[in-house]
């Protein structure tokens, strides 16, 4: 029979609280993906309103996507005229958009970073049961996350996006005309769809993390009964 290691609940705390955030961080990076946004562009873009074509508005859609990833090379549509260009108040919420998304990876990095650091160190420390149990219920806690957000944007996903907005964007800069270039290439049901898919990935992760917990949970029990 295999000598237990001593339980240490704060690495599996710790465990538990990091796997969540970095399964969030992960799924994000993934709404970032070119297609996604294509897809989604397609069909949201508000022609009704906007002074360029369907076509146009797919492109800036993709330009836009590719400026606040931070691609080389990646440029705005640049113009004095809103509704067929991105003027300097436009420019600024992009690459104030931009700085939040290199924020948001250089997080996740680091969260992961410090993920792995735990992981080696509660391995010796605590065991494989520790490490277990962490990742499965940090699975399973960031899809309380995703369920929690998704009831807030189905019960008024308006006000959601309004208060996401103003703790990312204090200054206020991102409010503009219906009939503007950005908000016909960025329409509130593009925002629904790229919410929507984030929720799926976050639960798609979620939910192979938790089963490789499980799995692994299941067979260090089974050794340790050896």
């Amino acid at each position: 029979m295999g000598q237990r290691k001593k339980r240490h609940p704060l690495y599996a705390l710790l465990i538990v609280l990091l796997t969540a955030f970095c399964l969030l961080g992960i799924s994000f990076r993934l709404v970032l993906l070119p297609p996604v946004t294509t897809v989604i562009a397609q069909n949201t873009v508000n022609t009704g309103l906007s002074s360029v074509s369907y076509d146009e508005l797919v492109k800036v859609a993709q330009m836009g996507r590719a400026f606040v990833a931070g691609e080389p090379g990646a440029q705005l549509p640049v113009g004095d005229d809103e509704k067929t260009a991105f003027p300097p108040d436009v420019v600024s919420h992009m690459e104030d958009v931009q700085k939040v998304i290199h924020n948001a990876l250089i997080v996740t990095l680091v969260l992961m970073g410090l993920l792995l650091v735990v992981l080696l160190v509660a391995g010796l420390r605590a065991g494989k049961r520790t490490i277990s149990t962490g990742l499965a219920f940090g699975g399973i806690l960031a899809v309380v996350m995703v369920l929690v957000l998704s009831v807030l944007g189905f019960m008024n996903f308006d006000r959601l996006f309004i208060v996401m907005h103003e703790l990312l964007f204090s200054q206020g800069n991102w409010t503009f005309a219906e009939d503007s270039l950005l908000i016909c290439a960025y329409p509130l049901p593009f925002w629904i769809g790229m919410g929507a898919f984030w929720a799926v990935a976050l639960l798609v992760i979620s939910a192979i993390t938790t089963t490789l917990g499980f799995l692994l949970r299941r067979g260090g029990a089974r050794r340790a009964q050896v």
